[in-house]
C-alpha cells in the first residue's frame, strides 16, 4: 500500500483559544450596536402603539357618542382648578390609562375605567418612558443654551394632562413626550431622535410622531418661514438643513400621516 505523504495537522489548543478570543472580541464590538438598535425599536414601537391606542379610542368615542380619555398615572383631575399639573417625572415605564364617561347625561365630568380586549397589553415597551403630556399646540421654543428646542425633559417635574377625545371627531391638542433616555441623562443634540413627540391635532384628531428638534433646526425653520409642527411622521436623526427642508415641508403640506412607513426613517 502506498501513502500520498500528505499529513493533516489538527488545530492546537492555543489556536482554538485564539479563535474563541477573536470571536468574543467581535461579539463585544457588535453588542453596543445591537443594543442601540433594540432600544430604538422599542421607542418607535412604543410611539406607534400609543398612536394606535389614541386612534382606536377616538373611534370608540365617535361610535359610542361619549367622551374618552387617555392619561398616565399621577395625572390630576382637570376639573380641579387648584391641582398642580406638574408631577414628578417617572423613572420607570408606566402604562397609559383609558377612561370614558360613566354617565354623560347626569354626570358628564365623571370618567371611569373600561374593560377592553387590549387593556392588559403593554403600550410602552420596557425602557421607554412618558416624561410629559403637554396641553395645547406643540411648543418648540428655544430655551437658554439647551441643545434641543421645546420642553426640557431633564427637569424633575413636568406637566401631565389628560387627552380627551370627543364624539364629534375633535380632541384636545396634546403632545405626549416619550424617551428611552435614562432619567438622569444629560441631554445633548445627538439625543434628538431618542425623544419622540406623539402629537394629537385637536381640530381633526390626526396623530403623528415627530422627534425632538435641535435648536439650529428650529432657527433654520424660523428663518425660512417654515413651521416646526410638521403634521407628518418624522423620526430619523438626520440633521434638517436647507437642502432637505423643502422636501420635508412638501411632504408636510401634503398631509401625509400613518404608521412607520411614512416616517422617512
Amino acid at each position: 500500500m502506498r501513502y500520498s505523504g500528505i499529513v493533516r495537522r489538527a488545530f492546537t489548543l492555543v489556536e482554538l483559544l485564539l479563535v474563541i478570543v477573536l470571536l468574543g472580541l467581535l461579539a463585544g464590538l457588535a453588542m453596543p450596536n445591537l443594543g442601540d438598535e433594540m432600544r430604538r425599536r422599542s421607542l418607535t414601537e412604543s410611539a406607534d402603539r400609543l398612536r394606535s391606542l389614541i386612534v382606536m379610542s377616538h373611534a370608540r368615542a365617535i361610535r359610542d357618542g361619549v367622551r374618552y380619555r387617555i392619561q398616565f398615572p399621577g395625572t390630576v383631575d382637570p376639573n380641579d382648578r387648584d391641582a398642580q399639573k406638574e408631577i414628578d417625572i417617572p423613572i420607570e415605564t408606566l402604562q397609559p390609562e383609558m377612561l370614558k364617561q360613566s354617565d354623560p347625561l347626569r354626570y358628564p365630568e365623571d370618567f371611569g375605567g373600561i374593560e377592553l380586549p387590549w387593556k392588559g397589553m403593554a403600550i410602552l415597551q420596557p425602557g421607554t418612558r412618558c416624561v410629559a403630556v403637554l396641553p395645547g399646540k406643540p411648543d418648540f421654543t428655544i430655551t437658554g443654551d439647551s441643545p434641543l428646542a421645546g420642553p426640557q425633559i431633564g427637569e424633575a417635574q413636568q406637566v401631565f394632562v389628560p387627552l380627551t377625545l370627543y364624539p364629534d371627531g375633535t380632541a384636545d391638542w396634546v403632545t405626549f413626550v416619550l424617551t428611552d433616555l435614562p432619567f438622569d441623562a444629560e441631554i445633548n443634540r445627538e439625543d434628538a431622535p431618542r425623544i419622540l413627540n406623539v402629537i394629537v391635532d385637536g381640530r381633526t384628531g390626526q396623530v403623528w410622531v415627530q422627534r425632538a428638534l435641535r435648536r439650529e433646526e428650529v432657527q433654520l425653520m424660523e428663518e425660512k418661514g417654515a413651521s416646526p409642527i410638521l403634521h407628518i411622521d418624522f423620526t430619523r436623526g438626520d440633521e434638517i438643513t436647507e437642502d432637505n427642508l423643502l422636501h420635508i415641508q412638501i411632504r408636510a403640506s401634503g398631509g401625509v400621516s400613518g404608521g412607520s412607513g411614512a416616517t422617512g426613517k
